[in-house]
């Protein structure tokens, strides 16, 4: 049997960012079950959307939800 959820990838990568700021693209994508690529690329259609920032510091990426979104709650996961 398929496993689904209601959540697209795109939710799947805001929360992982949420709950982890400093979560390597590599991670991301096997808590969410993409490839890295997939993850690199939905990272930034959120960024380009204004949904979260990537800053990048030494040689790793930390991401910050904007302030909408953590409105939601979704920084409090």
């Amino acid at each position: 049997m398929a496993q689904w959820t209601f959540l697209t990838n795109h939710a799947h990568v805001l929360l992982c960012v949420a709950a982890n700021p400093q979560i390597l693209l590599r991670d991301v994508a096997t808590l969410v079950g993409v490839t890295e690529r997939a993850a690199q690329r939905i990272v930034s259609e959120l960024e380009q959307e204004g949904y979260l920032t990537r800053e990048r510091v030494g040689r790793r990426n930390t991401y910050r939800l904007n302030d909408a979104v953590n409105s939601i709650g979704l920084g409090m996961l």
